[in-house]
């Protein structure tokens, strides 16, 4: 029993390793694509929809990206913001109306959402955005204590109190929601590419590893140690940043466990050579298991430390019980 737990203490260190490069890559990607920003401008696109009545798909998505690439919103480099708040979002679309603010609108889609705005109870925006500019200075000025964004609140709600206004405060959590059911799930599909390409890369390959380990009581004994003393510094280790984290293990990294070829030439004997060798059944195995995540595995990684400690108290009692045992006289 102890073997199998120290079999599988070992495979999670391989995972926890491999899967924190995994998660660099897919944060790497998200980035570079700006996966929030565009699912945050499909869910704009959206709300603009169902709050303003004749907005179409191609006006909602200009009025969005507006909103999106506004100064005060925008991320770096220009692109999509990937956050924004709900006072935030109805004071740019007024401002947008308006045309008085730095960012612009095409003819056609600021006629569009003038007419949306003023069939919602907004037949002035740019006086609906002073009176909302007037509330808001009076809170600051009478009511300081209150949270910034419980003024912002406030200050839309008696300056420009219509039914657009209540539409965006109705459909705005909802739509929130729903881009992060959407981003999540996309990242998740960032992650499995991300572990299927870094198996292969290095030829992960779990029943290989599982073998290798099972028939290796050395590499087995390495990797268990490695992992109690991760554990030993779990309450530093928690404290870390990610990129001290990944120094942090991959300073415990188990070498020949996994490899990166030289070349491609290198890569592709390691499939046909004679012997152990990765298998691509076992390599989508191991892309399936690094899906799960850096902190399945270090949770996993803890709660089998806890379990060997247990098993190993057992085996050194039934131990001493064997030596105490006092021979039957015959």
């Amino acid at each position: 029993m102890l073997k199998t737990v120290d079999i599988l203490i070992g495979l999670t260190v391989v995972m926890l390793l491999a899967s924190l490069i995994v998660t660099v890559l897919t944060q790497f990607v998200n980035g570079v694509w700006n996966t929030r920003g565009r699912h945050l401008l499909r869910g704009i696109s959206d709300l603009l929809q169902q709050v303003g009545p004749g907005v179409d798909h191609a006006i909602a998505s200009k009025i969005a990206d507006a909103v999106l690439t506004h100064p005060v919103i925008r991320a770096v480099g220009g692109r999509h913001g990937d956050v924004i708040q709900r006072s935030e979002l109805t004071k740019i679309l007024l401002e947008l109306a308006a045309g008085s603010g730095p960012q612009t609108l095409e003819k056609n889609a600021r006629d569009c959402l003038i007419k949306a705005l003023q069939s919602s109870g907004i037949p002035d925006p740019a006086a609906a955005l002073q009176s909302v500019t007037n509330a808001l200075l009076d809170l600051e000025t009478n009511r300081p204590d209150l949270a910034s964004s419980v003024r912002h609140n406030m200050a839309l709600l008696q300056g420009a109190n219509s039914a657009f206004v209540a539409r965006v405060n109705a459909w705005f959590d909802q739509t929130i929601d729903r881009v992060s059911d959407r981003f999540t799930f996309t990242t998740r599909g960032i992650t499995f590419v991300m572990g299927l390409l870094l198996a292969f890369v290095v030829q992960i390959d779990t029943p290989l590893l599982v073998n290798r380990l099972a028939t290796d009581p050395q590499l087995r004994s390495a990797l268990v140690q490695q992992a109690v003393n991760l554990d030993v510094q779990n309450h530093e280790f928690d404290k870390l940043s990610s990129d001290q984290r990944q120094q942090a293990l991959n300073d415990r990294a188990v070498a020949d466990l996994v490899s990166v070829p030289a070349s491609i030439s290198e890569w592709s004997s390691n499939w046909s050579k004679a012997g152990p060798h990765p298998n691509p059944t076992g390599v989508l195995l191991s892309a399936v298991l690094l899906s799960f995540g850096a902190p399945f595995w270090y949770n996993a990684l803890k709660n089998l430390l806890q379990l060997r400690s247990v098993l190993a108290q057992k085996d050194d009692q039934q131990r001493a019980q064997r030596q105490n045992v006092t021979p039957a006289s015959v």
